[in-house]
């Protein structure tokens, strides 16, 4: 197979559409003339009554409007080549067969019995073609079409059957005419996307196919907001046939620290990338990149509220989320109807149960989960009026005010009945309590000064003297003073 400016095939087989080979010049010659009909039979024509018989596949694309015009020229006068041309603009390859996708639009399966010369073939108004499907034989129609007008932007697929399986080939000659019919023009990026959420991986989609064995990594950089330009460490072909690809998937060598927006550039560093004409690959498209910081998840948080209460359940009340990345937020709850019962960063309680929160980066590429599980309790701070250290039940042992660790930061000072003060702590209900040793403090009564750290809540108190209400009055402290026994075991 010899010819002049043609691409290599694009598939496993010359003798299928997807194997077409690209014609870019007007001249070209096939010098061994294919004897199979390849892997799938595919439609030639109505003038070829469908019969698909030693066919070669070629294809070229329209770049100005004109009329075409080919003579197709056997090398040995006395051989039968008959074809079909289609329109694959809009169905491709697959298209061929239906009228709509990839229509027939030429068909010549002229011949001659021997030992009469078939001769030439082709599209030409000029050697006296009319019509755009003549044949079989010579008596529907002649050996050529009338000229063909195209459009630029427009795909051809033409088949060539050798119908008397010569071995000796045959010319085509595009010559005369009018369209310009061979690309031109160089490969360029049609998109970029990103592949990983490393943003170490990028698919090239070009806007044609392009010969693998002028692709490198070299052939590709990518150029950051500031400038700054990273290179690439490997290229794969993908979408393939044959050695020619349009997606291409570049691995970067080295890492994106900021997001912003790049530019993915073909240079010529290492010749550049080239398509089935020769014509170099030239351009870039821009891609936005995001880096991404994993949210932050915690195991189940246990929530204590006061009856008729609500809390305000926050993540980042519990883990700071990291600043540089937007994040969604699906929280459910376990006794709710529906599944969603909140998309921001937090939520109000609507009674006990467990409330679950996904944070997730936007594209999803990281999340994390956490928990609260919300528990009602009654809120009172109860001051015991009697202790009864190591008495050998284990309870009572020690002066504690339960609830109090709902207000961190309230102090107490215990005194003896001399005034001397025995203990202290700045903040009490984070403690287990005082729980003094026989040698610490002796029976009897001890006089305490608790100040609470209520804020603007209202607090009930139960002690000797039963519960007491405490409105809010303004002042951060509500002072409570008493006292209460220490009674030991008698041994």
């Amino acid at each position: 197979m010899a010819g002049c400016s043609l691409s290599l095939a694009r598939a496993q087989s010359i003798s299928d559409c997807e194997g077409a080979i690209t014609l870019c010049g007007d001249l070209y010659t096939e010098t061994d003339a294919s004897f199979n009909s390849g892997a799938i039979q595919e439609f030639t024509g109505i003038c070829n009554q469908n019969l698909e018989q030693s066919s070669v596949w070629y294809s070229f694309t329209v770049q100005e409007d004109g009329l075409l015009s080919f003579i197709l020229d056997p090398l040995n006068p006395m051989d039968d080549y008959d074809w079909g041309l289609f329109d694959i603009t809009t169905g491709g390859c697959e298209g061929i067969g239906t009228a709509l996708l990839s229509p027939e639009v030429g068909c010549n399966s002229y011949g001659v019995a021997p030992p009469e010369p078939n001769g030439a073939t082709g599209i030409s108004t000029t050697n006296g073609g009319t019509g755009s499907s003549n044949g079989p034989g010579n008596f529907n129609g002649p050996p050529f079409n009338a000229d063909l007008p195209v459009q630029a932007g427009e795909t051809y697929a033409l088949v060539v059957m050798n119908w008397t399986n010569s071995l000796e080939g045959y010319e085509i000659d595009f010559g005369q005419s009018t369209a310009s019919l061979y690309d031109d023009s160089p490969p360029l990026i049609d998109s970029v996307q990103v592949v990983d959420c490393e943003l170490t991986s990028f698919d090239v989609f070009l806007d044609e196919y392009v010969n693998f064995l002028t692709v490198t990594a070299e052939d590709f950089e990518l150029v950051g907001p500031t400038g700054s330009v990273f290179s690439f460490s490997s290229v794969v072909g993908l979408a393939g046939v044959n050695g020619y690809n349009e997606i291409l998937r570049l691995t970067l060598d080295g890492a994106i620290d900021m997001s912003g927006s790049y530019t993915l550039h073909i240079t010529d560093a290492a010749g550049s990338i080239a398509d089935a004409c020769g014509n170099l690959g030239e351009g870039f498209a821009e891609v936005e990149l995001t880096v991404l910081d994993p949210p932050l998840g915690w195991d189940e948080l246990e929530v204590l509220l006061c009856p008729d209460d609500a809390a305000s359940l926050s993540v980042n009340s519990v883990v700071q989320q990291p600043e540089n990345t937007a994040y969604t937020y699906i929280w459910a709850y376990d006794l709710a109807g529906a599944p969603t019962i909140g998309t921001g960063p937090g939520i109000e309680t609507m009674g006990d149960g467990v409330y679950d929160v996904t944070i997730s980066t936007s594209p999803p590429c990281y999340s994390a989960s956490g928990s609260f599980h919300v528990i009602t309790e009654e809120c009172s701070l109860t001051i015991p009026n009697v202790i009864t250290p190591a008495n050998g039940d284990a309870l009572n042992n020690a002066f504690l005010v339960d609830g109090l660790d709902q207000y961190p930061g309230s102090k107490v000072h215990i005194y003896n009945r001399w005034g001397e003060m025995v203990y202290t702590s700045e903040n009490f209900g984070a403690t287990a309590g005082w729980d003094p040793t026989s040698d610490q403090a002796s029976e009897g009564t001890y006089y305490y000064i608790l100040r609470i750290l209520r804020g603007q809540d209202e607090v009930s108190v139960i002690d000797a003297a039963g519960e007491t209400l405490y409105p809010a009055d303004g002042n951060p402290y509500l002072e409570l003073n008493g006292s209460f026994a220490l009674m030991r075991q008698k041994r």
